[in-house]
């Protein structure tokens, strides 16, 4: 999603962790070691837990969390925002969870399902014992999990993840009566129209921007629009309930410990530990990092890159961070603006850009630039079929002149109101000058940013926006869900008949080495064509606490607090 929010496998060949005033891995370092689980996912989770004995772990206390933005709503179904997620992810549960080093597990699902051999029916057995949230505290049965999704696959209910299993679960003459259905007390089938390869990615906890978390349907329909509001509530079976008379908008979001919740530790310690987490929206890094050296806040959602020495200059502070799935990116009109409409003109400017130089002057080293689809650690990343563009200036001359640019070209560029994103394009502004093209910069809004493209393709008045967007671990999210010609997140309205052809095999094999196959003409076509210029994959940045144990990173940049405890 736009600066915000999964697969059968995901390989984690690298990542960075900094720690006490020390860096432990280099940037783009790969670690000697590792090994790989069945499904492809790197099962040694070396990265970024802080680990006392069992019997030091502590119960109580109040986690207090700086987010970067504020909050548009909580309702589980339609959250687009990375904040929005982070809560809504600590809230409830959806049926399987994604752990933080990529690996698929049961979360309301008591197990993983029975698949049948032909890939299409999925039979999933329902924990028992769980409730939900008060006041509407009664065991959670298979009869809920039919109603969530089948609610969620209705078009008129407006849920962003219906698009996830449109012809699979719903979609022409297919029917979620027949697709969704109960077939125990505690137990539902899935009868896919076709095999899925992503179907449990596509809609785990911490993979799919919350969309498929589990809600009293009742308690939707008394609530309606309101349902989710920040003023009103929402109920789910999380290790935290929402608590809407001690939250102040704008100001802080009280979620309270869930007493009823169905998880415990090793020991049988119920979970959560902490009595309580705040969210704090504080948009200024300086602010965030001066409240967590001094104690104000427990936990800082985003460190920027060139402030961790800073930040962790404190003995009490710790800063970690890991590859993330957010890649930067310059959004480009290549429909109704004649320059960027043509491929050697975008071309051109991925040789004119030095992306290297902005990872070193701009990150500090903590990104890597992105030449494709796929970040370098994913299962589906293919460096030998991915097209490559080093910085030549001289070819990106010549690649103008041909297209009939010689003299260059006018171009607008308006960022994500950002330091980071605004910071970049001042940055591309000189090195699209060396080329010929005049780039004026004019930060906007976020909403302003993606209004243009958003709905369908932009007026030949909008040339182009720098912003970054975060999927999970799922390969069909870096390729279908955001290159695919009928996709709701293509925004740059690409559209390449072999590419979409490839794609939509990719999503029906279930064999992984031959999807890595397709994955890899699908890179070999979307790079040549560069529909957007790929820029950087960012990394997750994130500061802590010394007291705070147990937290993790997740590359998805959200964050799960269900075990994380206070040291005091």
């Amino acid at each position: 999603m736009p600066s915000t929010g999964r697969e059968e496998s995901m390989e984690r060949r690298s990542f960075l962790r900094v720690a006490g005033g020390a860096v432990t891995a280099g940037a783009g370092s790969v670690l000697a070691g590792c090994t790989t689980s069945d499904n492809g996912t790197n099962s040694e989770d070396t990265e970024t837990a802080t680990k006392t004995a069992p019997s030091q772990q502590q119960s109580g206390g109040e986690l207090v969390v700086a987010m970067q933005s504020d909050i548009e709503t909580l309702h589980p179904h339609k959250v687009a925002k990375t904040t929005d997620i982070t809560m809504v992810e600590n809230l409830g549960n959806s049926l399987y969870r994604v752990d933080s080093s990529g690996e698929i597990q049961p979360d309301l699902a008591a197990e993983m399902p029975t698949i049948s051999d032909d890939g299409k029916t999925y039979t999933v057995p329902i924990r028992e014992g769980v409730t939900f949230h008060e006041p509407y505290d009664r065991e959670l049965t298979a009869d809920d999990i039919v109603a969530n999704y089948r609610r969620i696959l209705d078009q008129d209910y407006g849920a962003y993840g219906r698009g996830n299993y449109v012809g699979t679960l719903v979609g022409d003459d297919i029917d979620p009566e027949e697709t969704v259905r109960k077939t125990g007390e505690y137990e539902v089938t899935f009868e896919l129209a076709e095999p899925y390869a992503p179907f449990l990615f596509k809609q785990a906890s911490m993979s799919s921007f919350g969309w498929f978390t589990i809600v009293p349907m009742e308690a939707v329909d008394e609530h309606g629009s309101d349902f989710g509001a920040i003023s009103n509530g929402v109920w789910s079976t999380g290790p935290f309930k929402y608590n809407p008379d001690e939250s102040v908008s704008g100001s802080e979001y009280v979620f309270d410990r869930n007493p009823n919740y169905f998880k415990s530790d090793d020991q049988g310690n119920q979970l959560p530990y902490v009595d309580r987490v705040v969210y704090k929206p504080i948009p200024e890094a300086s602010v965030r990092n001066t409240q967590l050296q001094s104690g104000d806040i427990h936990v800082s959602e985003s460190v920027a890159a060139t402030q961790i020495s800073s930040v962790q200059s404190s003995s009490d502070v710790e800063v970690r961070e890991k590859p993330s799935t957010a890649r930067m990116s310059q959004w480009l009109n290549i429909v109704n603006y004649e320059p960027t409409s043509k491929k050697p003109v975008r071309k051109a400017m991925m040789h004119a850009m030095n992306r290297e130089a902005i990872v070193q002057t701009k990150f500090d080293g903590h990104a890597t630039v992105s030449d494709s689809l796929f970040p370098s650690w994913h299962w589906a990343y293919d460096d030998e079929t991915a097209v490559t563009y080093d910085n030549d200036v001289d070819e990106a001359e010549s690649l103008l002149a041909d297209a009939g640019y010689e003299d260059g070209f006018d171009l607008k560029c308006e960022p994500e109101n950002q330091p980071k994103y605004v910071d970049v394009a001042t940055i591309l502004q000189q090195q699209f000058k060396q080329v010929g093209i005049d780039m004026t910069v004019e930060p906007v809004s976020k909403t302003a940013a993606w209004e243009p493209i958003n709905s369908g393709p932009a007026s030949s008045d909008w040339h182009s926006l720098i912003g970054d967007y975060t999927w999970g671990f799922s390969a069909d999210d870096y390729t279908y869900s955001t290159f695919h010609s009928e996709a709701a997140f293509n925004y740059t309205h690409y559209s390449n008949e072999k590419a979409d052809q490839l794609m939509e095999e990719a999503r029906h094999v279930t064999d992984r080495d031959e999807r890595k196959d397709l994955y890899g003409e699908v890179q070999n076509i979307v790079t040549d064509d560069m529909p957007k210029l790929f820029q950087l994959w960012t990394n997750v940045i994130q500061g802590h606490r010394s007291s705070v144990r147990n937290f993790r990173v997740w590359p998805s940049a959200y964050m799960g607090f269900e075990d994380v405890w206070i040291d005091e």
